[in-house]
């Protein structure tokens, strides 16, 4: 995704796993009774120095659960959400549909499956390996996407390969635009018709306008009888349906251009008047495909131009639909952490302290209906309150965030954001690198850009606090870091990823967006013992805990002062900012992110 985007637009790794068919004993894991939680893990209150020090070279899987187990489970989800033989669903159209994934990478929930099934006799779904999404950012030339996030779609499209087998189809890989490959396909096969999932930001917009207008321009031949002569007709058309969001867009109880610029407004409103979707549910079977004669083939990193980076620390997490479903799964059914998400999700060590959904929220292979209707299940059977609210209270931020992107379109990628605000920024390298690579001699701040550039991940309250200090504290032009978290988050999404960005920045539609996040508040607040920063900078270990995060001369030089708040005294730090402020705020939340 680009800043300035030159045409009109529109939210919060790793193995290619082989087919295996799920073991007995997982017919019970769907619907587990809760689990206890073991007490020292990480980002326990009870985590000793010696088992912080033992786990700082591990990486924890998300989700926790073996390739069978993975795959066992998301099976026995798909097949719950199938079409039975007598609840109807019959195909009802002749010929050829192309399904064209793009950011839906999912069988479950997925409209544009649904409706290529019913209106023709084949289904032909197909992924475009498209070389513009592996080129740079706009403004700022970083990788347009990191190696971290490029394995995980690697993932994601081998696990689409795997599923869509199972229900009697494949998945086309092509390398190349879509723009060129759909039309020839369109022309090979006798397409009627292209569905795909409605895209809201401008770049996705005008590849949807390049496939439409070449799509034109394609003959099909039609016979028009025994005694005839075929006929050329131009038949083929781009269908497009609106998939990405828990609220449909036509479901909104006003148009985007009286979107509230106020997200309590647009809540309410929602929640009042509009209801939620139930899943699309699909049959057992869609097949058989069309006679293609090489599908291709998953694509590698060294295709795709980058090297592959090893998550050997931190949370690693497995890309793919199955590893979506099973994740829910878990952190519903099997560890029970949904009845205590509100008081966990400010955590930053450890996979368990939120729901970790947003990876594959981004990439399209979860549907954030189908988590509504997993809570929803979650409230009749164990307990609703204020944590299953939240969840869905965070998936409503979400949606906000891509239905913002359609009201301002382009300007939510520009300097001044949807308000054009006037400022002044810096765009000094020097001090950008600092804080790219962890080294702003701040704790807080290293140990989170740490933790991004080894995973791909970052915590929410991470992300707010970092973008704070980049652009509060050493002044540094918004898009930057922007376009850095474009670069590296496993998560990211053009809608969530500025729309963030703008209001960290103080430039977004809501003028009242406009807070400080004090790093020593922070620290105080939510790394009390410096266990966090500890763990991602491991110097650090060796000293008392109320040290760690205010470690004056035993860490690096601060790069910047502080625009407001000084460390402690007893820091011994030389370099700390400016006076104490009278208070502090918290900050508002990186929304749009189901953490």
């Amino acid at each position: 995704m680009i800043v300035f985007r030159s045409s009109l637009s529109s939210s919060s790794p790793l193995f290619l796993n082989k087919l295996v068919r799920p073991s007995q004993r997982l017919s019970a894991t769907l619907f587990p009774s809760p689990q206890p939680q073991l007490r020292g893990g990480v980002g326990s209150s009870t985590m000793t120095d010696s088992h912080l020090r033992s786990i700082s070279a591990a990486a924890f899987q998300v989700p926790e659960l073996s390739t069978d187990e993975i795959d066992g489970i998301a099976e026995q989800i798909i097949q719950r959400h199938a079409i039975s033989s007598s609840s109807g669903g019959k195909k009802r159209g002749k010929g050829v549909a192309i399904v064209w994934f793009r950011n839906d990478l999912r069988v479950l929930d997925n409209e544009a499956l649904f409706r290529a099934w019913v209106s023709s006799e084949t289904v032909l779904p197909l992924f475009c390996v498209d070389p513009r999404l592996f080129g740079t950012t706009h403004s700022f030339g970083f990788p347009k996407t990191g190696a971290l996030r490029a394995q995980f779609l690697i993932e994601g499209l081998g696990d689409l390969k795997k599923n869509l087998m199972k229900l009697g189809l494949n998945l086309l890989i092509q390398h190349g635009k879509p723009e060129k490959i759909i039309p020839t396909l369109v022309k090979e096969f006798g397409v009627h018709t292209v569905y795909a999932h409605k895209e809201t930001c401008s770049e996705e917009i005008n590849v949807e306008r390049l496939v439409s207008s070449c799509l034109q321009k394609v003959e099909l031949v039609s016979p028009a009888g025994p005694s005839t002569h075929p006929t050329c007709t131009n038949g083929a058309k781009l269908q497009l349906i609106w998939g990405s969001t828990m609220y449909h867009f036509d479901d909104l109880p006003f148009d985007s251009s009286s979107l509230p610029d106020v997200y309590t407004q647009f809540r309410k409103s929602v929640e009042s008047k509009s209801k939620v979707r139930g899943c699309i549910k699909i049959p057992s079977s869609l097949g058989p495909p069309p006679d293609v004669g090489d599908w291709g083939s998953v694509p590698s990193l060294d295709q795709l131009g980058l090297q592959e980076e090893k998550v050997n620390k931190g949370m690693r997490f497995v890309g793919g639909e199955s590893a979506a479903l099973s994740r829910v799964n878990e952190y519903f059914w099997k560890k029970d952490l949904l009845r205590i998400y509100k008081e966990t999700r400010n955590g930053m060590l450890g996979p368990d302290y939120s729901t970790k959904f947003s990876p594959w929220l981004a990439s399209g292979s979860l549907s954030p209906r189908f988590i509504y209707e997993e809570v929803k299940r979650y409230e009749k059977v164990r307990q609703a309150n204020d944590s299953t609210y939240w969840v869905l209270f965070e998936l409503i931020w979400r949606d906000y965030f891509r239905f913002l992107s359609i009201k301002y379109g382009n300007s939510i990628f520009h300097l001044g954001g949807p308000r054009n605000v006037k400022s002044s920024w810096s765009q000094d390298k020097f001090l950008f690198e600092s804080w790219r690579d962890g080294h702003t001699g701040y704790p807080l701040i290293d140990a989170n850009m740490k933790e991004l550039s080894t995973t791909g991940f970052m915590s929410n309250r991470g992300r707010q606090i970092v973008c704070s200090f980049l652009v509060r504290d050493m002044g540094i032009d918004w898009r930057m870091g922007a376009e850095w978290f474009e670069t590296c988050l496993l998560d990211y999404d053009p809608c969530s990823n500025y729309g963030n960005w703008t209001y960290g920045a103080g430039v977004g539609n809501d003028p009242r967006e406009d807070r400080y996040f004090s790093i020593p508040k922070q620290a105080q607040t939510y790394d009390s013992e410096g266990k966090y920063v500890a763990y991602w900078l491991p110097e650090l270990q060796a000293l008392p805990k109320e040290k760690r995060n205010f470690p004056g001369h035993l860490y690096i030089r601060q790069i910047v002062p502080l625009k407001y708040g000084n460390y402690p005294k007893n820091s011994n730090n030389k370099d700390s900012a400016l006076g104490e402020r009278s208070s502090h705020s918290h900050g508002r939340k990186f929304k749009g992110y189901q953490r």
